[in-house]
């Protein structure tokens, strides 16, 4: 038993001195892909700032990859971005973080052709900012702020902590946000909100908004032109 208690704090120390420890740069690494035929960007990124550009003057999805690591093996580092049937997928992330000692992340500058559907999926922790897209995006993300500028298609945002901006959308939005603000104006579609421990300042929204509250959080609402309908759970 005691061998076992001795294991047990061991492994502690060197969980807590692989997360006190600063994480160094590996570089940039520069990813790029012809579109053709593609549809959509799905992005597997756990840990890392994601900055997300939609361009009309190429037809290249093109991607700059910087990488740090805190003690861990650089050949866990998976980063690839290839194309199978109508999607693309880009996987810049460490594979078995959980059970190594160290930990990495990788910070994502992309540039997209701005008519692809894009998607982050299981993003854990990291800001992500998208801009000047044209198609549908979806964000799954747990930890980091969440800045949405000038998109034109249907906006869907789960996220656990972390503040919302989002501003200049020409579609619909659905948003499911635990705790943090959340700042929405200019929004040309419906909006579906459902507020955590959090805050919300609505303006400028040109169909119904529909708001659901879980917290105590304060709610500010502007100039909706549809249908306000308030509730809580």
């Amino acid at each position: 038993m005691k061998g076992l208690r001795c294991l047990i704090v061991l492994s502690m120390l060197f969980v807590l001195a692989a997360c006190g420890a600063k994480e160094e740069p590996m570089g940039a690494k520069e990813l790029k892909l012809q579109v053709g035929d593609l549809k959509k960007l799905l992005i597997d990124n756990k840990n890392g700032e994601i900055e997300i550009v939609g361009n009309t003057d190429s037809d290249v999805i093109q991607v700059t990859a910087h990488v740090s690591s805190n003690h861990i093996n650089k050949d866990k580092l998976k980063l690839d971005l290839q194309g199978r049937e109508d999607t693309a997928y880009l996987d810049a992330s460490f594979k078995g973080q959980f059970l190594s000692m160290g930990s990495g992340s990788v910070n994502l500058q992309i540039k997209v052709p701005k008519h692809l559907q894009l998607e982050i999926k299981s993003h854990k922790d990291g800001n992500i900012r998208v801009s000047d897209m044209s198609s549908e995006v979806k964000i799954d993300n747990v930890n980091g702020n969440i800045d949405v500028l000038n998109t034109k298609g249907p906006l869907n945002i789960n996220s656990r902590d972390g503040d919302l901006n989002l501003h200049d959308i020409t579609s619909d939005i659905e948003i499911d946000n635990i705790n943090g603000h959340i700042k929405v104006a200019h929004v040309d579609g419906s909006a579906v909100i459902d507020v955590g421990d959090g805050t919300l300042d609505i303006d400028h929204v040109g169909k119904d908004a529909m708001i659901t509250q879980s917290g105590n959080g304060k709610i500010k609402i502007g100039d909706v032109k549809g249908t306000v309908t308030q509730k809580t759970k």
